[in-house]
């Protein structure tokens, strides 16, 4: 009778995992079919009317995060890739090396080395939508959106160099040393084609009047790995300046702030991909930061652990595998099979007016639930890792689509430590 027990369970485990594996190959579909260009931009919304013609014309949407995706699609990529073989790793390669080349067009169109563009696209933008546009000197018949942020560093650039500098190290050190050269030749601030900082483009030791611990990290990220990838010895010695003089690593522990559950979740994914390129470069590079990292990735944790964010549990689980419990794990592969397939703007069930809310409103004074929001009856959003997950507004638009890179970057990593 045991026997049939356990075969049960492990019919049942199989089948579960088939089902999440389905959700990944339908969402990575739907990115080659309409959310990829043949440059490999990714377009992470689209309009589901024009989309069709804008891949042949060029004529792509107007974004504002094109680093962050095209960053996180690479690195996701890479990771999956170095936790398979055969024709899954071969594909897993194929799409890391088309998500680089968007990487590195977005940073050659601006014509400023190691300055990233928001968005890029064939052909001005239309005239209500120029803010910030600008015709390219790099590339002829290519305009590009600027004031490039910080979090285009942290959330795209770092973790697609930081995962894919084994399987692309040539391609990896020259955005890294292109990165960190601007950051030098500007004490340490991302300045636009007019020569001006960008509005969010602090990325000094005392950026946010040294409590930005986002900015420090990422700067501190940067140089780490062209220190890594590049033989030139300023490098290293610039890491050590960052690391000893200004004690970046040490400052830079506190990551995010939560009051009275005011917070900014996007914080909490810079954190945590930005940790899940350091914390492993420390230990390969024998850097003496690494103590003050883990310190601040379990400072990290202790605050997003009651969100129950598959992907942030995955990132400690990979970084701290001697304190990731089968429980997490457990609810890992839980959210995964509740995530919805549904990626347009369309309303949400009528059950997530019903749930409980909080006597106190989000920072933006929008309303929050008590509890955290079951996956299924979340709104749509570019990226559920950086929403909050006690969300309940919403706006409806079903002709705009987002992407399922969000689902593909948490199951890829779950689908490698489940093994």
């Amino acid at each position: 009778m045991r026997w049939l027990v356990l075969l049960l369970l492990l019919l049942a485990r199989a089948a579960a995992a088939d089902e999440l594996a389905a959700k990944a190959d339908a969402f990575l579909a739907a990115i080659h079919d309409r959310h990829l260009s043949r440059e490999g931009l990714f377009l992470y919304r689209v309009d589901l009317r024009s989309v069709t013609r804008d891949l042949e014309a060029g004529t792509y949407p107007i974004l504002a995060d094109g680093p962050t995706f095209n960053g996180l699609f690479a690195a996701a990529a890479c990771a999956h890739a170095e936790a398979s073989s055969g024709a899954e790793r071969e594909r897993a390669l194929s799409d890391a090396a088309r998500a680089l080349d968007g990487l590195a067009l977005l940073m050659d169109v601006t014509g400023v080395p190691g300055l990233l563009a928001r968005s890029a696209r064939r052909g001005p933008p239309p005239p209500a939508q120029a803010t910030d546009w600008h015709a390219s000197s790099a590339r002829p018949g290519w305009y590009w959106r600027g004031d490039v942020s910080q979090d285009q560093y942290a959330n795209g650039l770092v973790p697609a160099v930081g995962l894919c500098r084994r399987d692309f190290p040539e391609r990896s050190r020259q955005l890294a040393v292109a990165a960190a050269s601007h950051l030098l030749a500007h004490d340490y601030q991302l300045i636009d084609v007019d020569g001006k900082a960008t509005t969010y483009g602090d990325l000094s030791w005392h950026a946010g009047l040294g409590w930005n611990a986002i900015a420090q990290l990422t700067s501190y990220a940067l140089i780490s790995l062209a220190a890594a990838l590049d033989s030139d010895p300023r490098w290293s010695a610039e890491r050590a300046k960052l690391r000893d003089t200004y004690r970046v690593p040490a400052r830079a522990r506190f990551t995010n702030v939560r009051i009275f559950g005011w917070t900014g979740h996007s914080n909490d994914l810079m954190a945590f991909d930005l940790f899940r390129v350091l914390v492993p470069l420390a230990r390969e590079t024998h850097d003496p930061a690494l103590a003050d990292l883990r310190a601040g990735l379990w400072r990290s944790w202790l605050r997003v652990e009651p969100d129950r964010n598959p992907y942030l549990t995955g990132v400690f689980c990979q970084l701290e595998p001697q304190a990731c419990s089968p429980t997490l794990l457990a609810d890992v592969r839980a959210q995964l099979a509740d995530f919805s397939l549904e990626k347009r703007k369309v309303a949400p069930s009528p059950e997530l007016a019903r749930l409980p809310r909080r006597w106190m409103p989000s920072r933006k004074w929008e309303d929050l639930t008590r509890d955290v929001v079951p996956m299924h009856l979340r709104p749509a959003n570019s990226f559920e890792w950086k929403a909050s997950p006690y969300r309940v507004s919403y706006d409806v638009d079903p002709n705009t689509e987002y992407t399922g890179l969000d689902y593909l970057c948490a199951y890829w990593l779950y689908e490698a430590l489940a093994r």
